[in-house]
């Protein structure tokens, strides 16, 4: 296992509408100011469907256009867009990740917020076990909310699938990820789309440490933050200060895709090799989060104990993983490696 600061910014990995016309418009029940997302949050599992054109896959794949779909809910039917997302996902799966747009009209029509782009991680491909891929990431997720209080709502979704013209349909796990702005307000400020190079000191005491340790621990290396990849920045306020919130986990050992490679740019020999990123010259609260990320162990092991509908064997892996970075917390053998 390695443990490395690096001071140089990381390079980036290159691995990598109108409208469907739908059926008539429901009577939406007004909820007050609740957005989207919270009418689809529950801690169970929530199913809707997504009809567009499925078997125009491999096309969506090679444009950055959205094309007109259907989300249906409860009955209820919303005029949407849909694309395909990502870079790596977008060649390697059958079945990519998509980014959902809903139509504002008519979200403020049912008295919700305009909260209206969505990301859904989605199964992949059927070649892999993409059930527990597709629960890991989502696991990586709550995580992170646990140990830092922060980051994107996610939902675990059961999504069929259905194809516009012919009717056929599948069903498949998926994460539903809330709206960037919504997640940004939420953090107490606005996302912050041109953030490259910012200086150490400007950011929020503790977000980059509780964010370069999360990715640690998770066995993460596919990001970056002066170069942002797979990061987001939010802004307080206008001239405040910035914290960095990640997504996108599937590269992670603690993940451990079928399809992820190890990070070439920085010697990663397997994907489950933890390497430790930093690209600044001090990190003057890494060792109050180290403490605090201690502090947090049997909340983190518990929840992948208890974590609904992931396998058992892959509880074993995952603790046993996260075991490992915690006893590296506790006996100095990450800190020397700083």
């Amino acid at each position: 296992m390695k443990s490395r600061l690096l001071y140089a910014a990381v390079l980036t990995v290159l691995l990598g509408g109108l409208f469907m016309s739908a059926a008539p418009e429901p009577s939406f029940t007004v909820r007050g100011q609740q957005s989207f997302f919270d009418r689809l949050a529950t801690p169970e599992i929530t199913r809707f469907t997504l009809t567009f054109e499925t078997d125009q896959l491999p096309a969506m794949k090679r444009s950055e256009d959205y094309f007109p779909a259907t989300f249906s809910h409860n009955g209820e039917n919303w005029d949407a867009k849909v694309k395909v997302r990502g870079r790596y996902r977008r060649r390697v799966c059958d079945f990519p990740p998509l980014k959902l747009k809903l139509n504002k009209d008519m979200l403020e029509a049912a008295g919700l917020q305009r909260h209206n782009k969505f990301k859904l991680v989605t199964h992949c491909s059927d070649n892999f076990d993409n059930s527990d891929n597709v629960l890991r990431e989502h696991l990586a997720y709550e995580l992170y909310r646990l140990m830092t209080g922060e980051g994107y709502r996610t939902q675990l979704v059961q999504v069929t699938y259905r194809n516009a013209t012919t009717g056929e349909s599948v069903e498949r796990f998926g994460i539903l990820i809330e709206d960037t702005t919504e997640m940004a307000n939420a953090n107490g400020g606005e996302e912050c789309e041109d953030c490259y190079n910012i200086d150490h000191s400007r950011y929020e005491a503790g977000t980059l440490e509780q964010m370069a340790l999360f990715q640690y621990m998770i066995g993460n290396s596919d990001y970056g933050v002066k170069t942002p990849r797979n990061m987001k920045h939010v802004q307080q306020q206008a001239g405040g200060a910035f914290k960095v919130v990640p997504y996108d986990f599937d590269f992670s050992g603690l993940v451990d895709a079928e399809y992820a490679i190890p990070n070439p740019n920085l010697d990663q020999s397997t994907i489950k090799e933890r390497i430790f990123i930093w690209e600044y010259d001090e990190a003057p609260q890494l060792e109050a989060t180290t403490a605090a990320f201690l502090a947090k162990e049997a909340e983190a092991l518990n929840m992948v104990e208890t974590f609904p509908h992931l396998s058992n064997r892959s509880k074993r892996q995952i603790n046993k993983y996260l075991g490992e970075f915690f006893d590296s917390l506790r006996d100095g053998t990450f800190q020397q490696g700083v």
